[in-house]
């Protein structure tokens, strides 16, 4: 697997991401009681795949991973049914799609697959029907930044229960969103709320980051869902980000599993980008190095950035406790996920950390047997009259 991806680290840690996603989600969804799952993926592609089973594509990991969970579900007794609709545009990409999707469609066991020759935006009427009431997981993974206008795959987007998970070219975008040239500008209407969209660009912002959040603005919008979050991914030799994941949900559910697997993939994509700069080092060099490439020093690791992320949240929460009062944690580890890139278990660390400072109440102690974090049902709030700085 790992020649396959040769020179195309890039590739790999957006598969590894997808992967991760998908395992998580999948059976996150059908173990809390959804019987079936559909999974579209709106550019199948394949693009250049270097392996002869396909096994480096998006669209064959995920049946890989779909199967699986089928499978397993099957051999406990506990069928689900998965649904599996691919398209691709490119006609001689989807020769190929075809031909490697349709041997894994079996009706019978409750596996079911098609694929779709022509645009993601001509496909929404066949998707929407094969869909049907089933919880929908969508992934939409363009080459560029067009051919998936908001507005004209809005039915998908709002089909309830479902999520989406988008590629957003931020490399691809960050370089041509400044251009003059009125064709591009006008190319970015679809994702960007239409006409005028430079007008309500946040210019305190790089521009780069200011498309990245309107976009997820009106994906939310288009989408009618209750969070939406991205992660950017850097590239592999290079301190920049290649593209970002945005994630739209309307669980907080969802929400908290978006954090745990953001992290456990950042993790992991950290360790891959340091054997790529490690393995580029040593090319040009023709030596090693004193490190091994797992040991390799990295200037804003995923550990810092947590670290940062945990000294701005406990901020954040004494000052939102201090406009609202007491909270159920619920509410608070909601809000705090919405603006931080932290995960649940941060957030209870945090809770218990300034309870052990005295500036806020552990009321989690109070119960029989004692909890030693909070849960959801547990109420938040500072101790009174205790100073907690400026």
């Amino acid at each position: 697997m790992e020649n396959v991806y040769g020179g195309r680290e890039q590739t790999r840690a957006k598969h590894f991401i997808l992967k991760k996603y998908l395992e998580t989600l999948t059976f996150k969804l059908l173990q809390g009681g959804h019987s079936i799952l559909t999974y579209v993926d709106g550019f199948s592609g394949p693009w250049k795949p270097k392996a002869s089973d396909y096994s480096d594509t998006s669209f064959m990991i995920a049946i890989r991973i779909l199967k699986n969970a089928h499978r397993k579900f099957r051999d406990d007794g506990n069928p689900k049914e998965v649904r599996c609709f691919f398209v691709e545009e490119n006609a001689d990409a989807y020769g190929q799609l075809r031909a490697a999707v349709s041997a894994h469609d079996d009706p019978s066991n409750g596996f079911h697959v098609r694929s779709y020759g022509g645009t993601f935006e001509e496909a929404i009427p066949q998707i929407k029907n094969f869909i049907g009431d089933s919880f929908a997981l969508t992934f939409i993974d363009p080459t560029g930044w067009t051919g998936y206008d908001l507005n004209k795959i809005a039915p998908v987007l709002r089909h309830h229960p479902g999520e989406v998970l988008v590629n957003f070219m931020y490399d691809h975008v960050n370089r041509f969103i400044g251009s003059e040239d009125p064709k591009i500008i006008s190319s970015f209407d679809s994702i960007l709320g239409g006409p005028n969209w430079k007008d309500r660009l946040d210019r305190s912002l790089p521009r780069g980051l200011a498309a990245e959040m309107l976009f997820k603005e009106n994906l939310k919008k288009a989408g009618r869902f209750k969070y939406v979050l991205s992660t950017r991914i850097d590239k592999a030799t290079a301190n920049r980000p290649h593209f970002a994941l945005a994630y739209g949900t309307r669980s907080l559910a969802g929400l908290k599993a978006f954090r745990q697997v953001e992290f456990e993939a950042l993790r992991a994509h950290e360790k891959q980008r340091l054997e790529a700069k490690h393995a580029k080092r040593q090319a040009r060099t023709g030596q090693g190095s004193l490190f091994g490439a797992g040991e390799l020093p990295e200037a804003g690791s995923i550990d810092d950035v947590v670290t940062e992320n945990v000294e701005a949240a406990r901020r954040w929460i004494v000052d939102y406790l201090r406009r609202r009062g007491s909270v159920r944690f619920t509410e608070l580890c909601e809000n705090v996920l919405l603006t931080h890139m932290l995960r649940e278990t941060n957030v209870k660390d945090i809770c218990v950390e300034l309870a052990e400072k005295g500036v806020i109440a552990a009321s989690w102690r109070n119960e029989t047997p004692r909890k030693q974090k909070p849960n959801d049902h547990h109420l938040i709030a500072l101790v009174a009259n205790k100073p907690v700085g400026p």
